[in-house]
């Protein structure tokens, strides 16, 4: 008769990684197909696409959160703050996103088909950096000088930064790219 041994438990870390890469994989693929969805309306004779105000604004705000998150992962004797001004500039993204999102339906509705893919290629990216910024806090609570922290804090780093790049790839593919 043979003994049957427990696998070793996988550390909480690489666990952590797989969860992210997944993560971040399924975002690529949810977005990639709204991409060519995008790309395919767009050559329908109805499709007018909307000047905007804000993009540029926007987007300079979500590459705020990516400097945010590198100043908290940097700095490690002012633990409080760097946090709080990583918190406060998700807070102004995610504010701004919500406001471009419901100007974007004031303006001519989302019956145009434009409108319609801003409104929800934005929505989602809000409701990503809503995830990716509870996550980057959840795993820099325990600081930047925690033990186990360096490899997690390149995890909060990476889900801050993707999310930064996705926003410009929205932004290119809606407002420079039509």
């Amino acid at each position: 008769m043979t003994s049957r041994t427990d696998p070793a438990p996988v550390p909480a870390t690489q666990a952590i990684q797989v969860a992210v890469v997944a993560a971040l994989s399924a975002t690529t693929m949810l977005f990639a197909s709204l991409s060519s969805a995008l790309l395919v309306r767009r050559s329908f004779e109805d499709w007018r696409p909307a000047s905007a105000p804000w993009p540029l604004a926007l987007l300079a705000l979500g590459a705020l959160t990516s400097v945010a998150i590198e100043w908290v992962i940097r700095a490690t004797s002012q633990r409080g703050l760097p946090k709080g001004a990583f918190a406060l500039s998700s807070l102004a993204y995610l504010t701004a996103a919500c406001g471009a999102i419901m100007a974007t339906a004031a303006n001519e509705g989302l019956a145009a088909p434009h409108n319609a893919f801003v409104a929800l290629l934005l929505s989602l990216h809000v409701l990503h950096a809503l995830a990716g910024s509870i996550f980057a806090l959840w795993i820099l609570s325990d600081g930047p000088s925690a033990p186990s922290a360096n490899g997690r804090s390149s995890l909060a780093r990476l889900v801050v930064h993707f999310l930064t790049a996705l926003l410009a790839a929205i932004m290119m593919l809606l407002f420079v790219a039509s």
